[in-house]
């Protein structure tokens, strides 16, 4: 039974649309934890998006620098620095580890609404990381989706998503993500500081953080082509 006047789905909805800006543009730095004895491998990059079906992403850090990812709907493409061509990324290979980190190419690209996907319920109401948040369980409705089942806690007050459990089919635990940092701007409140912790393994987890971030901007859209990209 819902605790709450508000159905899960109207959460789950005021969630999403704190994140429908029509632009951003941001500089993004991941540390990616791979065991307590093993160096931290950091990654830099910048970011520039128009809605959620079109992104532009490229490497900056001296060992990825000129790897580029451009996304377009659903198709995703990605052009290492001394390639001649894009390589279309598809199908199961959208699963994969991006650049190396906790999060999978669909993690960090994902354009589907959770209600086109997931049925929402609400299962209660706690305090998680010191902020009152709605916990609501989303289970599948179609196949062959990379996570059936999600868990999320979702801010009471500004609807971001400040804790979120990622499950595979067999009700395993795959991956948790916590909000450490938010940022409020044009009266939206942004996730800019994240740790994404893989729970299949030991002490493996990824720092994900926004810097310089601007959005409702005006974005050329020739950022948004191949011709771009193989640039």
């Amino acid at each position: 039974m819902s605790l709450s006047a508000q159905t899960a789905e109207e959460i789950i909805y005021k969630m999403e649309q704190n994140e429908s800006f029509s632009s951003i543009y941001y500089e993004g730095v991941m540390s990616i934890h791979r065991g307590k004895n093993r160096p931290v491998s950091v990654k830099t990059f910048k970011v520039f998006s128009s809605g959620k079906d079109r992104t532009f992403i490229e490497f900056t850090n001296p060992a990825d620098r000129g790897t580029k990812y451009l996304k377009i709907k659903d198709e995703l493409w990605i052009k290492g620095p001394y390639a001649e061509e894009a390589t279309k990324i598809s199908g199961h290979l959208l699963r994969e580890n991006m650049a190396g980190s906790d999060f999978s190419y669909e993690d960090a690209l994902e354009n589907e609404k959770l209600l086109e996907l997931y049925e929402p319920y609400i299962e209660k109401e706690e305090i998680v990381n010191e902020r009152n948040c709605y916990r609501i369980v989303l289970k599948s409705k179609i196949k062959n989706i990379s996570y059936p089942k999600r868990i999320v806690w979702v801010d009471k007050e500004k609807f971001f998503p400040v804790k979120v459990e990622l499950y595979a089919l067999s009700g395993v635990l795959l991956k948790e993500m916590n909000v450490v940092e938010t940022l409020d701007i044009s009266g939206y409140t942004l996730p800019v500081k994240i740790r994404m912790e893989n729970k299949q393994r030991i002490d493996n987890w990824t720092f994900f953080e926004m810097k310089s971030v601007k959005i409702n901007i005006p974005l050329d859209s020739k950022l948004f082509s191949k011709q771009q990209l193989e640039r």
